[in-house]
């Protein structure tokens, strides 16, 4: 059975949807750590992938499956040619759908090696992106490594040219020398609802649609790796399972990621002033 092609159009309308509320990319495997000291001085590094989250695959498979759908008379039970008004109307939402994707992404083609490699470029120019290659399959391996003093809010990624509406690290200062850290990014399932309903989307799609076959859907893996926060201040919250370690920094907490991971990474931390 393949997958039935109004499935694979609502589907492309819903991911067009989505990704106008940002957050087109998500963590693949990755190492991450986050320095923050009672003094406000702060490091944070990743290493590791950062992964378009299929949105390229399925934009192509719901504008081929478009393209094949027979038109039906009035009554929807019997199949007719496409009128050349309605062919015409197809191609216009293909080229919208690829409008927005490419618009949220700094007007960059994903399917474009030249482009691909414009953007890793322009990813370097920016500080603490010490290596960037894109491998393919909407994914680049990175090593980013920045530090700086805490007089400021900080997300990790940001690109130029490129809303984002949500982090997969953030760090958050709060009156009465305090800090909140999250991961958003790293909870598939609860912290970051582009990824778990992407990952929702083609599950049920897959359900559908006939393996190895023709309308295959693309692998979405969720997030796979290790946070952790270093620490001298004074860990007020935390919501890892076994607490802080002692290490000779400080403290250490540690979050495995992986998909069962539900509960995004979260912390608050107190400054000495």
């Amino acid at each position: 059975m393949t997958v039935p092609l109004r499935k694979l159009r609502a589907a492309a309308l819903l991911a067009s949807t989505a990704i106008l509320s940002g957050c087109l990319f998500q963590p693949g495997t990755f190492d991450a750590t986050l320095h923050i000291q009672s003094d406000r001085q702060f490091a944070f590094e990743y290493q590791g992938e950062i992964v378009m989250a299929g949105l390229t695959q399925l934009a192509e498979m719901a504008a081929e499956a478009e393209g094949e759908e027979p038109c039906y008379n009035e009554e929807g039970s019997k199949e007719r040619p496409c009128t050349e008004e309605e062919l015409a109307e197809r191609a216009r939402d293909d080229e919208m759908g690829r409008a927005m994707m490419e618009s949220m992404v700094g007007g960059v083609d994903m399917s474009d090696p030249e482009a691909m490699a414009e953007m890793t470029e322009m990813l370097e120019r920016q500080a603490g992106w010490n290596s960037v290659e894109f491998v393919g399959d909407g994914t680049f391996v990175v090593d980013f490594s920045i530090t700086s003093t805490l007089g400021h809010d900080f997300d990790f990624p940001t690109f130029e040219n490129m809303p984002m509406s949500n982090s997969f690290v953030q760090v958050r200062l709060r009156d009465g020398n305090r800090a909140r850290i999250e991961a958003p990014g790293f909870a598939p399932s609860a912290g970051n609802p582009l990824g778990a309903m992407m990952m929702g989307m083609f599950g049920a799609m897959s359900e559908m649609g006939e393996e190895g076959g023709e309308n295959a859907l693309p692998d979405i893996r969720p997030p796979e790796g290790t946070f952790r926060i270093v620490t001298d201040g004074r860990i007020l919250t935390n919501n890892t399972d076994e607490g802080p370690s002692a290490t000779t920094a400080g403290q250490v907490l540690t979050w495995e990621i992986g998909p069962s991971t539900v509960a995004a990474p979260a912390a608050l931390i107190e400054f000495a002033r």
